[in-house]
């Protein structure tokens, strides 16, 4: 949550540095939170959910198709079964979870004069600021008697995994409400970049719900 802060902080420096004489221009408009849940569902991969926010920039917000430029904290979660480690190690029963600063970029086309129906998609860079994993590792080695030795230990353990790139697709409504716009958008984000491989990979694919504002 600490880094969703620094985020947010980073954020409202912009938005105050943007400062004019005779008003405040906000450069983030469009504000939202979110709900995600990871889909990589396979034989030693189980789902989980997540939570993240965003703020966005709109270029040509008066046309039909609309450039989308953002910064987002998302924060999700995996659950792996088993995760091999070594010769004479192994991990059962992980819980990943990757926390991201994560910029977007993509392309908005909205039907409607009032209400608006938009279609997005674009890319995005999902940069980890950190990622933890709790679980059990197990050890098993031959003493001199040639006897085998097994030891389970529970782990708490920040574990070193690589940036994710991917695209995004989603499809949403805009609301108007007095000054402001009400935002739901169901999205997809799809990584293609494999960040761990030993021989076991963790990749970051999800769906989420997003619900937020914007400023007109």
């Amino acid at each position: 949550m600490k880094h969703g802060i620094l985020i947010f902080g980073l954020i409202f420096f912009l938005n105050k540095a943007s400062y004019t004489q005779d008003s405040i221009y906000f450069f983030f408009k469009e504000f939202n939170v979110s709900v995600n849940r990871t889909t990589l569902q396979n034989d030693n991969t189980e789902d989980r959910y997540g939570f993240g926010f965003g703020a966005y920039h709109s270029f040509m917000a008066d046309k039909k198709l609309n450039l989308i430029f953002g910064f987002e904290y998302n924060r999700t979660s995996q659950f792996k079964k088993s995760m091999y480690e070594g010769r004479y190690s192994h991990f059962i029963d992980l819980t990943y979870c990757i926390n991201c600063f994560s910029i977007p970029v993509g392309f908005r086309l909205n039907f409607g004069v009032k209400t608006k129906i938009y279609i997005e998609t674009g890319g995005f860079a999902d940069l980890v600021i950190n990622a933890n994993r709790t679980g059990t590792k197990c050890t098993y080695w031959t003493d001199e008697n040639h006897r085998i030795n097994y030891t389970e230990t529970e782990i708490d353990e920040k574990t070193g995994l690589s940036n994710f790139v991917g695209f995004y697709f989603g499809v949403g409504v805009r609301i108007p409400i007095s000054k402001y716009e009400l935002i739901v958008k169901p999205d997809y984000k799809i990584g293609i970049y494999t960040s761990y491989s030993y021989p076991d990979d963790i990749i970051n694919r999800y769906f989420r719900i997003n619900i937020g504002f914007k400023i007109n």
